[in-house]
Order: structure tokens, then C-alpha cells, then sequence
């Protein structure tokens, strides 16, 4: 007669074996948060440090200005944290946009390119 620690320890072996086997599929681990924001960062391009940015903000607006400091045109998206996103929209050298976004005390969280 097997004691009952040594019948758990043969029944997890057998389990083993008949994993490594192919018989049963192996457990894997569930996709994590920040798995899933590298999928989505890696789809996105940082928009370049000469396109700056100034913010006014408020509690239920917030304006921003972006301007291109750079030699050539961009396409950027300005991504807003507890507001509407921007939409898409070229910008030229030298040019100032700006951008209202709506939502809970929003903020600009990054600027993309499109």
C-alpha cells in the first residue's frame, strides 16, 4: 500500500511524461498587459524631439499646439490620456497646430506618427 505523498508525487510524474509525450498539450502562460502594449507600441513610431508640444489644460478641455521643428513634413496623431485622440493631420516645417481634445481632465500622454 503507497502512502498518499508518494502517490502524488507518481501521479505528477506520470502527468509529466505523458506532456513531454505530446499527449496532453503543455499549459502556457497567459499573455500579460505588458506583452500586449509592446504589440501595440510596436505598431507605433514615436513621433521625432522636434516636434514639441505646449498644453493648456483643463478640467473638461485641454488645447494643445504642436509644432514642427524639423526640416521635413510628418504626419502625426497626438494619443491624449482621459481624452479624444487626435486625428491624423500633416504638419510642415515651422508650422503650429493645434488640437482640443475633450474628456476628464485630459492630457497629452504622446505624439505618433501616421
Amino acid at each position: 500500500m503507497s502512502t498518499p505523498r508518494f502517490s502524488a508525487a507518481l501521479a505528477a510524474l506520470a502527468l509529466s511524461g505523458i506532456t513531454a509525450l505530446g499527449a496532453l498539450p503543455a499549459a502556457t502562460a497567459a499573455p500579460s498587459a505588458h506583452s500586449a502594449e509592446t504589440a501595440v507600441s510596436a505598431k507605433e513610431t514615436t513621433a521625432p524631439k522636434c516636434i514639441t508640444d505646449r498644453q493648456d489644460k483643463g478640467k473638461v478641455y485641454t488645447t494643445v499646439w504642436v509644432t514642427n521643428e524639423c526640416k521635413r513634413y510628418y504626419r502625426i496623431k497626438l494619443i491624449m490620456a482621459r481624452g479624444a485622440d487626435s486625428r491624423c493631420f500633416s504638419i510642415r516645417p515651422g508650422q503650429t497646430r493645434k488640437n482640443v481634445s475633450r474628456g476628464i481632465s485630459p492630457y497629452l500622454d504622446r505624439i505618433i506618427l501616421c
